[in-house]
């Protein structure tokens, strides 16, 4: 509606007369063609390459890309940004983020920051979601009973139901705090009894994971890199005292590996730090310049809270024409957020 009254493209000239004031980031995950039967969680795939070659060809023309160098010395330093400014996001270190994210974002002169959850990357093992998901699809249908971290039903009688024991399995670690992770998996894998060998996680990773010169052929291609924190735990859910390895631990690895500076984080699933000084305490003493949550909305230049940079989340169900509208009037943007 909104391309058809030409309110898009009044946007668009408005923005290339006289910018506006406000910062738009994109969270993305995943670029990739998923079949329906794929192994892991396909939920996280944001765009297909198709999908994704149109988003930033239209950003390319429109928008001036920065990373979160420029972003903090916006926020810390007063230096201003370049008219209508974007920041592309991917969280998480799939392998696509180089074999095809990052060429698409080369072909139009673009870049993107990649947030990487250093565990993953260091011990290769496999996100906790798409374990889920792997071991929720090879479970016989029909219903099972988790023993931890209390009595809970799983049902995967149907495409549905296994949606739904997926979720319930994903807001227990989202939500739960001091969850025994490893145990969880345990429980999870002897109640479906479904098993996965150390040798065959491996292999999957190896296939879908970034690997360290990965990730460093990304630096090389002049892509920005920062902390996803070490183990991808929802900082919330975390003791005081784990705080450190989280966030300070993830940040000297990735300095360490990469040997280039790493001053941003988004936080793990998203959440704001809102009013946990103690957490934001963290962040800080951690050596974060600016951190990014998945709060919906822009960071708007009279209110710019470092720490707390909202993103908007992207999704496969966006067209083109939902994309231009809500990049154009990013206030129009779905008001998704982290749950």
């Amino acid at each position: 509606m909104l391309g058809g009254l030409g309110v898009v493209d009044a946007a668009l000239r408005l923005r290339g007369r006289a910018g506006l004031p406000w910062l738009t980031t994109l969270c993305y995950h995943r670029t990739a063609d998923l079949p329906p039967t794929a192994e892991l969680d396909g939920g996280i795939v944001d765009a297909s390459p198709a999908q994704f070659e149109q988003q930033i060809a239209f950003l390319a023309e429109h928008f001036s890309f920065v990373g979160p160098a420029e972003l903090a010395a916006f926020i810390h330093r007063g230096k201003a940004l370049p008219r209508n400014p974007v920041l592309i996001t991917f969280d998480d270190g799939y392998k696509e983020c180089l074999t095809v994210t990052a060429p698409i974002l080369a072909r139009h002169n673009a870049k993107a920051t990649f947030f990487i959850p250093t565990e993953f990357v260091t011990e290769r093992k496999m996100f906790w979601w798409d374990r889920f998901a792997w071991v929720l699809k090879r479970a016989k249908p029909g219903r099972f009973k988790l023993t931890y971290p209390h009595s809970i039903e799983l049902d995967v009688s149907s495409s549905a139901a296994l949606h739904r024991s997926h979720k319930v399995l994903t807001d227990l670690v989202k939500r739960r705090r001091g969850l025994d992770l490893p145990r969880l998996h345990d429980n999870l894998q002897e109640a479906a009894r479904v098993e996965l060998a150390v040798e065959d996680e491996r292999r999957m990773v190896d296939r879908v994971l970034m690997t360290w010169s990965d990730v460093a052929a990304l630096v090389d291609a002049g892509m920005d890199v920062g902390s996803h924190s070490h183990t991808h735990r929802v900082l919330q859910t975390l003791e005081l005292r784990e705080y450190d390895a989280e966030l300070g631990g993830s940040r000297r690895e990735l300095e360490e590996r990469l040997g280039v500076p790493v001053t941003s984080i988004a936080y793990p699933v998203g959440y704001p730090l809102n009013g946990q000084h103690d957490l934001r305490q963290a962040v800080r003493d951690a050596g974060y310049e600016v951190g990014f949550s998945c709060r919906p909305g822009v960071l708007r230049y009279g209110n710019k809270d470092a720490l707390d940079v909202p993103r908007i989340l992207m999704d496969i169900s966006y067209d083109l024409q939902q994309f231009t509208a809500m990049t154009s009037l990013p206030l129009l943007a779905p008001r998704s957020s982290v749950a």
